[in-house]
């Protein structure tokens, strides 16, 4: 079920980003583009994310207090995202963009501090919020949810070359 919810999520937030802020000259939409985010968003909230955060119940234990957040946010936002979300989200993206695996690891490591340090900044305070203060159950839906913003932003930056490239083929 957190896989579905994430996959609607984040489809959304990449036709958005599409809509509001990526806009082809052409008016085409980039449906590969917004296959590879939905693909990207079941797979890694309903395997990776879904048994990580099971996980830090186990370790931390689930008492609502500020340390016990506190250690689920360093190993979520500071050891999650930029070593195994940001790496899937390019090359699994990448695969359905017709990216091989070297160039969608290559953009990766391009694009890995920008897109690492924003999520930091993004994720910090939500997921101390969402540790602290959602019940276990509903916390990927909370996840799902901020992933909206998030994940419009990583569309964003993530499809900028390849955005700029196909407006570079209209106008010449």
């Amino acid at each position: 079920m957190a896989g579905l919810s994430a996959s609607g999520v984040i489809c959304s937030a990449d036709i958005t980003c599409q809509t509001l802020f990526q806009r082809s000259d052409d008016g085409r939409h980039d449906w590969n583009r917004t296959v590879g985010l939905t693909v990207f968003g079941g797979w890694h909230y309903g395997g990776p994310a879904k048994f990580l955060y099971l996980t830090y119940d186990r370790v931390f234990g689930t008492a609502p207090l500020a340390r016990v957040a506190a250690c689920k946010v360093l190993c979520d936002v500071y050891v999650h995202t930029p070593f195994l979300l940001i790496p899937s989200f390019y090359a699994i993206t990448g695969q359905f963009k017709g990216q091989t695996l070297a160039e969608s690891l290559a953009q990766c490591r391009r694009e890995w501090f920008e897109a690492s340090f924003g999520s930091a900044l993004f994720w910090t305070p939500l997921c101390f919020m969402n540790f602290r203060f959602v019940p276990q159950h509903s916390r990927i839906l909370t996840v799902s949810v901020a992933s909206f913003l998030h994940k419009t932003w990583m569309s964003y930056i993530s499809n900028r070359e390849r955005h700029a490239e196909r407006q570079r083929k209209l106008t010449s």
